[in-house]
């Protein structure tokens, strides 16, 4: 999975990432966690890839990882911001 690139931009604050989707004028606001996930969706990734690099970069348990990237992914798909193969 990525993130769809065509027609969605997207502006990093302070660690915090704002994604536009100039299409249908939806937006979604991250925080510094969300902003790392959005970077590594920037290429194709796994679910597991997410975690990895969540739990790792944050320094918290896989449980906790699991749950906020599965959270971020659901928020990704409500905007039709994610291509899914």
């Amino acid at each position: 999975m990525r993130i769809r690139t065509d027609g969605v931009t997207w502006q990093e604050i302070d660690s915090e990432l704002v994604l536009l989707d100039l299409k249908t004028s939806a937006y979604l606001t991250t925080n510094a966690a969300g902003a790392l996930l959005a970077k590594h969706l920037t290429e194709e990734r796994t679910e597991q890839d997410l975690v990895d690099a969540l739990a790792k970069e944050f320094d918290i348990d896989v449980e906790r990882a699991r749950a906020d990237v599965d959270a971020y992914l659901t928020q990704l798909r409500e905007k039709s911001l994610l291509i899914e193969r």
